[in-house]
């Protein structure tokens, strides 16, 4: 079974065929990674139904995630699915800098704007006791999988759901906010196209696409986050970067003062703190 599958995804040049194999097995039946290794093709016929068509699906090209429905983001399992962004990698580093600031202990109330399938909000909720938050998307779809993963993770007391697409008219009070994390669409409309075809193809284009130069949506953050946030109430972005840091660094002056830069694990910077002044 696990070679026949291998093969299958390897004939496909699909990334990481052996990983990706061991993964959709072991979703399906139950058996531990470690174990399918050391006992190789010794799977109960009763426990193999739906791996070869798991299997084809990815062989097409559809994202590992999509697959299993499942990503791991900050040690926690996340459902997801067409109509949410995967949650990725160094989008971690947004949580550990917030949690420098908000450690376990520490009670404050915060929104995470562009939630998605709201990991920022719940690893944070999970990581730290005393928070509680707003998870906010303009995408019914993305809030459904923010909604599954809240109550799978017993969060839904401490996570209020709010779809909106007009940050100056979301309905947080004013004044209301310790800090606010945002992980928003940044990737300029014209790079969409060059992107890998497992991103281009099947994620939400209105989770990428952030306008011509992938700056429209922190334009609206800089104008209305202000008014929700307390005095020295915090920010936490993420971004792509180079230029777009720089023009970040510049619309922020007037209301904010940039307190951290948080490179990714390529040295990119990736990640922005701000406090209000």
């Amino acid at each position: 079974m696990r070679r026949g599958v291998c093969d299958l995804l390897s004939g496909a040049e699909s990334a990481r065929p052996a990983y990706a194999a061991d993964l959709i097995i072991s979703r399906r039946t139950g058996i531990s990674r470690a174990e399918l290794i050391y006992n190789n093709d010794d799977i109960p016929a009763a426990l193999c139904r739906g791996i070869f068509s798991a299997a084809a699906k990815r062989a097409k090209g559809v994202p590992l995630s999509y697959v299993l429905h499942e990503a791991e983001f900050y040690g926690y399992a996340f459902k997801v699915g067409r109509g949410v962004l995967i949650p990725r990698p160094e989008t971690e580093l947004l949580v550990e800098e917030v949690l420098k600031y908000f450690p376990a202990g520490r009670a404050a109330r915060f929104a995470d704007w562009c939630t998605g399938s709201g990991c920022i909000a719940a690893a944070l909720l999970m990581e730290n006791p005393s928070l509680s938050a707003v998870a906010v998307d303009k995408s019914r779809h993305a809030l459904c999988w923010a909604g599954i993963n809240a109550r799978r993770l017993n969060l839904a007391g401490r996570l209020e759901l709010i779809r909106n697409d007009e940050p100056c008219c979301a309905p947080v009070e004013e004044g209301s906010l310790d800090f606010i994390t945002a992980n928003p669409p940044y990737i300029p409309a014209a790079e969409i196209s060059g992107l890998m075809s497992e991103v281009r193809d099947y994620e939400p284009h209105d989770a990428l696409d952030g306008g011509c130069d992938g700056l429209f949506l922190y334009r609206k953050f800089f104008r209305a986050f202000p008014r929700f946030l307390k005095k020295d109430g915090m920010m936490f972005f993420e971004c792509a970067g180079g230029s777009q840091a720089e023009a970040l660094s510049e619309m922020g002056k007037e209301s904010f003062d940039l307190v951290g830069r948080i490179t990714d694990y390529n040295g990119v910077l990736r990640h922005m703190a701000w406090r209000r002044r």
